[in-house]
């Protein structure tokens, strides 16, 4: 495991989108948010996505210059992303949401078209940061289902919810309804190893630790009807109320990533719904409940991320050797060299 500096990294990345025809700004959006992804410990989310990314960006299955555009609908606003880079277009949809979150208070969003958003907590986390509550979940394909079926059966659907923190880092939770998110299937296969029992299922419905067998079959729900119950929330807000039918995954390529989903958010203003004051006071009674019951140790979501941001700023974020050479590909592909040198500092895997 190396350590690449995230500034260089993301200029670097940028570069790459941009030399896929994506405008220079929206690439710049792009590869910070997969950059700081990794920076917060996702790494099975971040820019080890880069290679599928680019891969439909040159193809024309995302649109490296998408028309986006905003249609206010009985009180909800819908964006119409034209299948963009989704590390793109979602934060541009955030800020949208946050200021109109100035005057309404409270402000649903359907996202019609737009590509994977991989790590959802990133935009739920940028609401936050300009002091707004924020849910958001996506859609997928179906990739999950419970044990005994002989295929997918839903999507692993993500949803990630995230609010401010008066005096600390916001509070950030974000999950798929799986057990473990596929990305974590996707990594054990391109690094050759086995998964634990307990992930997947193979194309017969039996449970399986070989990846690539896991990913002809599906991915298993967490605890059980409760995970397939979650499926189906998210389902219904981000996929059926924007209309999404993406294409199967079944068959794709490991990294594959779907590019037309369906994505709900919605984006509330403490100031206007329960008076800042308010809110900063209840959240820091029940957290510092919490943390009194937790022990010595006990934290809330987003802290341990927030941490080692900061660290891996002055550290770099960790590499194994398999996603630099997919880097370098990338870099071959778009001819954007990946010539970026690990830091001093090294690490175990």
């Amino acid at each position: 495991m190396r350590f690449y500096d995230t500034t260089a990294l993301s200029g670097w990345l940028a570069g790459a989108f941009a030399a896929c025809g994506m405008a220079p700004d929206a690439a710049r959006v792009g590869a910070r948010v997969l950059v700081r992804t990794n920076a917060r410990g996702v790494e099975t989310h971040g820019v080890s996505r880069a290679l599928v990314y680019v891969q439909k960006l040159r193809s024309g299955e995302l649109a490296p210059r998408p028309e986006v555009r905003y249609e206010d609908r009985d009180g909800v606003l819908h964006c119409h992303a034209g299948c963009g880079l989704g590390q793109a277009v979602a934060p541009q949809v955030i800020d949208e949401a946050v200021s109109r979150a100035g005057r309404a208070g409270f402000v649903p969003v359907i996202i019609h078209d737009v590509g994977h958003l991989a790590a959802i907590g990133m935009f739920a986390l940028q609401a936050a940061e300009a002091g707004m509550i924020a849910f958001i979940a996506q859609s997928t394909p179906p990739i999950m289902a419970l044990p005994g079926s002989t295929r997918a059966a839903i999507g692993n659907n993500p949803l990630a919810f995230a609010s401010p923190v008066a005096g600390g880092p916001p509070l950030v939770f974000d999950i798929a309804a799986s057990g473990v998110a596929r990305g974590n299937v996707l990594a054990a296969a391109r690094e050759q190893r086995e998964i634990p029992l307990g992930w997947a299922i193979d194309a017969e419905g039996r449970p399986t630790t070989d990846p690539k067998a896991a990913l002809s079959g599906a991915m298993l729900p967490m605890a059980g009807h409760k995970g397939i119950g979650l499926a189906m929330m998210v389902q219904c807000l981000a996929g059926s109320l924007s209309g999404a039918l993406p294409a199967s995954v079944t068959g794709a390529a490991p990294g594959s990533a779907p590019s037309r989903v369906g994505a709900f958010l919605f984006v509330a203003n403490p100031d206007l719904v329960a008076g800042r004051a308010a809110y900063d006071a209840h959240m820091a009674g029940w957290l510092e409940a919490y943390r009194q019951a937790s022990g010595p140790d006990g934290r809330y979501p987003g802290e341990r991320a927030a941490r080692l941001e900061a660290e891996r700023a002055t550290t770099g974020i960790p590499l194994p050797e398999g996603v630099v050479n997919e880097l370098r590909t990338v870099g071959e592909t778009t001819g954007v060299p990946f010539t970026q040198e690990p830091l001093a500092q090294t690490a175990a895997a």
